[in-house]
């Protein structure tokens, strides 16, 4: 029900801002018998109520769904055919010199961990990684940035990766960088098998990768101790992504695109 509540009714063809309790009731198809009063009390029971809205800087996706049924589309089109279809979700990510802050354990009476600053300016790195859905694999390069020219490179590299694919789907956020004229323009000159699909905007749980960097954060940068050794740093990174460069099924449960596994049965004792 709150699904529903927190988007917006233009979504499901209603010409108006805001819900109310006539609209409820004609798109929750189980509740269509029930009159008004009964709506109304229905949601105080499931914890619903009329609150006042807050200023908020956000731009609604009218094609959210739009967006995700051509990106269902395509994954079904990948596991019906999976040697002339692939489909990979891409994310960048900059990470710095100075380690971020986190948790991690100390002595109960003692200081907190420290994340070292080191010295001299704060360096920054940007990564770009494609997350294959079928395998776990990760395609990814580290540059110093990805201009448009950098971006419509990496595309041609990340192809390079499936020879033998027909199409090629990329499912990308909507950075300007992603679908400037110069990388479509690059892509059709080069008569690229990919083709780029639009997540929604301002909606980064529709997009897995945003969990590998969640992982690159736990098991690398967060309190690191390389503020000093940059290009060690750098190599470290390298050497996280190596073994995902061949596909890992543990990856795909911690992104959320396998089921979740049970966990391990306890053994009666002897």
């Amino acid at each position: 029900m709150q699904a529903v509540l927190y988007r917006s009714p233009q979504l499901y063809d209603l010409q108006r801002s805001r819900w109310t309790l006539s609209a409820v009731r004609a798109v929750v198809q189980w509740m269509k018998d029930l009159s008004i009063p009964g709506v109304y009390k229905l949601l105080k029971r499931l914890r619903v109520s009329y609150k006042r809205g807050q200023e908020h800087v956000h731009s609604p996706d009218l094609e959210y769904d739009k967006k995700l049924a051509l990106i269902r589309q395509a994954q079904r089109q990948c596991q019906q055919d999976p040697q002339r279809f692939v489909f990979l979700y891409e994310d960048e990510h900059t990470y710095y010199r100075r380690p971020p802050t986190g948790s991690g354990y100390a002595g109960t009476n003692g200081s907190a961990l420290r994340a070292e600053q080191g010295h001299g300016y704060d360096t920054t790195r940007r990564i770009a990684a494609c997350l294959d859905v079928a395998t776990g694999a990760v395609i990814e390069r580290q540059r110093g940035s990805f201009n448009v020219k950098e971006m419509a490179r990496y595309l041609r590299y990340v192809e390079k990766h499936y020879p033998h694919a027909e199409t090629i789907y990329i499912a990308l956020d909507n950075w300007p960088v992603h679908f400037h004229p110069y990388v479509l323009e690059e892509l059709e000159r080069h008569h690229s098998r990919i083709q780029l699909l639009r997540l929604p905007t301002y909606a980064p749980w529709t997009n897995p990768t945003e969990k590998v960097w969640r992982k690159l954060n736990q098991d690398i940068l967060c309190l690191h101790r390389r503020g000093d050794q940059w290009e060690s740093l750098k190599d470290s990174i390298a050497k996280w992504f190596e073994p995902l460069h061949r596909g890992s099924e543990d990856l795909l449960h911690y992104v959320g695109l396998r089921p979740k596994l049970p966990p391990p049965r306890k053994r009666c004792p002897d």
